[in-house]
């Protein structure tokens, strides 16, 4: 249900949210800057409220109030239409909403650990909810009807925060001086900011896309519902990915997953620039399923192959504040200068990026064997 109503929400927030700024009149500079705040925040607000849910254990209600009050974010946004307002109460409203996901994530991960469950299976019904908004958006914005957006954002934020009721507190875990120099240690060692290397370089690589790409098919001559139709293939080749690789992820391994998603992003980003038809885009963003569900998939393989439980709302959170906070916060507004200045041809200077991190994910592949090597002696 978690999965369900948060993807619902941003199957509608991702593909339309800039929709809706850029119809109200923001320019996409602007629009690169309000997207950028709602990521920067969550370098202060995520590890400050992941810190509370594993002192306290009470993800339930922590969870719930932050959900119910980003739906009053929104409801407040539908009424403004110049720049300033909106950067002011979207940076307090993502205050809210940025922090649920990663505690969340930590208790699913935690409870799918002890019942012996499928992660990749619980998420893809994430996915499923996420391709029903995109698809079902197309249609329901189509012809000039985004001011319908924002009120679909309020609605389903009321319902993820009830269904944040339905899950499970966190187990609290006893802290000492010991452990917590222990935990500094692993989050400062060459292994884990490596990874978050790896994985930033491939999730900024997106940028443009997540930005500008429902603009920017549009100004390619194709409709709100084809765009939507485009976002759901993707998706579907996200489910995919997750019900497949899902049933074997320890198998595969971190680092494979990591390469898989990689390489397909420097082949999808060039590739996305050149063709325009929707044949070739449907074709194309097939390879989301690679280069956001392998990279997905293979970030949470190593949280839990590396973070000890007690810890894993810090960890998830530490992981999700540097990369969609610093990270995405520092590239979004380039992304729209990128877009402003480029359009399509964007898409190259996306793809410099998702290469930059084969080589990072080389230099983690060496140091993930040293320290194997180093265990086993």
């Amino acid at each position: 249900m978690f999965y369900a109503t948060y993807f619902f929400v941003f199957g509608i927030y991702m593909p339309y949210w800039p929709l809706w700024l850029n119809d109200i009149g923001l320019t996409p500079v602007e629009i690169g800057w309000v997207l950028a705040g709602a990521f920067w925040i969550k370098v202060v607000v995520q590890p400050v409220v992941a810190h509370v849910a594993d002192t306290t254990g009470r993800t339930k209600i922590l969870t719930a109030v932050l959900m119910g009050m980003s739906a009053i974010g929104f409801a407040i946004l539908s009424d403004l239409q110049s720049f300033w307002p909106i950067f002011l109460i979207t940076v307090i409203t993502a205050a809210c909403y940025q922090p649920v996901l990663p505690i969340m994530e930590s208790v699913i991960l935690n409870f799918a650990k002890i019942g012996n469950l499928r992660y990749g299976h619980i998420r893809l019904w994430g996915s499923v909810t996420f391709i029903i908004a995109t698809l079902g958006g197309g249609w329901l914005f189509d012809g000039g009807r985004s001011d319908r957006i924002i009120w679909f954002l309020v609605v389903g934020m009321t319902l993820v925060s009830l269904s944040c009721l339905l899950i499970p507190n966190q187990t609290q875990f006893e802290r000492t001086k010991s452990k917590i120099k222990t935990y500094a240690k692993l989050f400062l060692s060459p292994l884990f900011i490596f990874f978050l290397i790896t994985t930033g370089l491939i999730h900024i690589s997106h940028s443009v896309l997540y930005g500008f790409g429902t603009l920017y098919w549009r100004s390619l001559g194709h409709s709100e519902t084809i765009i939507g139709l485009f976002w759901s293939i993707g998706v579907l080749a996200e489910i995919f990915l997750f019900t497949v690789v899902g049933r074997h992820e320890k198998q595969v391994g971190y680092l494979f997953l990591l390469l898989l998603a990689a390489a397909a992003a420097v082949a999808r980003w060039p590739l996305l620039a050149i063709f325009d038809n929707q044949i070739a885009i449907i074709v194309l963003q097939t390879l989301h399923g690679f280069t956001f569900g392998a990279a997905h998939l293979g970030a949470m393989a190593f949280l839990t192959k590396h973070v000890p439980k007690e810890i894993s709302a810090t960890g998830q959170s530490l992981y999700y504040t540097l990369i969609g906070g610093i990270f995405s916060g520092c590239m979004l507004p380039l992304a729209g200068k990128l877009y402003s200045d480029l359009s399509g041809s964007a898409f190259f200077i996306m793809s410099c990026f998702a290469g930059c991190s084969l080589i990072s994910l080389l230099v983690l592949s060496r140091i993930a064997r040293h320290d194997l090597k180093t265990i086993k002696g």
